[in-house]
């Protein structure tokens, strides 16, 4: 009798269907070692081009916009050749670049590549002998003060080690050779012959300010009142400028008002930048003179206003030398002690006095100007 087709069928299927599911788990498997396989590979390949990147990166020189600029009290002149220099410098890697700030009060943190910038500060410029018989800057870091105080103290342990193993009589020959340190600002001299001769012959003049890093020669142009404001202490075309004078005032510093501009060079911190820290009560209250050195004579201010005021030219617009227009606008000066201005109290002036106004810009407000003005008493 033959048997039912459905029957094998039926008897058959347990062995198929076992079958079928050691099939699907092989294939499962080889699907899942290839999807892992890609993702590890995807993964390597990640990991190499984020190196590669980050490599490049690092390598790579950013580039810079080279082109400079003029604010607009810039002269045409002068803003015509900087423009003629913007298209002229060459973009490179050994291109040296400083931060520009305006005395107009332009915005801060332009890049520029002045062909004529050598890279140097004005302090790199005269280096730390110049500037070492002024208070240090309370802009110190902690970790420069840090290092100094260990430095000093190694200093200190080294010494008192040395004079403990020396005889009495030793000890004393040293100590009669020691010289003694000053930190009287009076007592400061500075070589004017060489400065003229070497850096510039348009020193006149130096100005420090004690708590601050303003300590800088003072110059100004036989005719041009506007050159230091767009040129450099090498004559290079330029910021930060210099510190300088006008020919409205005479060099011997016995007009009733001199006054000194500067720039604010807020993104490096130097010119006249650190004027205003003055803007502080607690800064303006500690910080009482600052010094003007000539070749013959030293000549010490007190600070008696710290001013906003406006941009107008103050010596062209007052007459100082007349009591009436002297007692008017320091009369305005005087009563002004709010916000960022501050006066001193018990500091007597007249129109007999001679006085010296630090004048730089403020940021964003190109219509005003920030002016310590000091009076002289020694």
């Amino acid at each position: 009798m033959e048997k039912d087709p459905r029957i094998n069928q039926t008897e058959d299927q347990p062995e198929r269907d076992t079958q079928r599911k050691r099939h699907g788990n092989v294939g499962f498997a080889v699907i899942s070692v290839a999807l892992l396989l890609v993702i590890v590979g995807l993964a390597i390949y990640v990991g190499v081009k984020s190196k590669e990147l980050k490599d490049a990166g690092e390598s790579s020189t950013p580039i810079i916009d080279t082109s400079l600029a003029a604010s607009e009290d810039t002269p045409k002149s002068v803003a015509e050749e900087i423009a003629k220099q913007s298209e002229e410098a060459p973009l490179g890697q050994n291109s040296e670049f400083f931060i520009i700030d305006f005395i107009s009060g332009e915005p801060e943190d332009q890049l520029v590549d002045d062909p004529g910038y050598d890279g140097a500060s004005m302090e790199e410029e005269f280096g730390t002998s110049q500037i070492s018989e002024t208070e240090e800057s309370v802009e110190s870091t902690e970790e420069t003060e840090s290092s100094s105080a260990s430095e000093s103290s190694e200093v200190v342990e080294s010494s008192q080690a040395t004079e403990s193993s020396q005889p009495a009589e030793t000890k004393q020959q040293v100590k009669e050779q020691k010289p003694k340190a000053t930190t009287d600002p009076m007592s400061r001299v500075i070589d004017f012959a060489t400065l003229q001769t070497t850096k510039n012959a348009d020193i006149y003049a130096w100005i420090a300010v004690p708590g601050t890093n303003i300590d800088y020669p003072v110059l100004r142009h036989p005719t041009d009142d506007g050159y230091y404001l767009y040129h450099n202490l090498n004559g290079s075309q330029g910021y930060p400028g210099c510190i300088y004078t006008e020919n409205w005032n005479t060099k011997d510093w016995t007009d009733p008002v001199t006054v000194l501009y500067g720039h604010d060079m807020r993104s490096t911190g130097t010119m006249f930048h650190q004027l205003h820290k003055f803007e502080t009560q607690s800064f303006f209250d500690k910080n009482e003179y600052f010094y003007i050195y000539t070749p013959d004579k030293t000549l010490q201010y007190r600070i008696f206003s710290a001013y906003v005021h406006t941009n107008e030219h103050l010596l062209a617009n007052h007459s100082f030398s007349v009591k009436e227009q002297f007692d008017s606008f320091f009369g305005m000066v005087l009563a002004t002690n709010s916000g960022k201005s501050h006066v001193r109290d018990g500091v007597e002036i007249s129109s007999d006095s001679k006085i010296v106004a630090l004048s730089t810009c403020i940021k964003n407000q190109p219509t005003q100007r920030y002016i310590i003005f000091g009076v002289l008493i020694n």
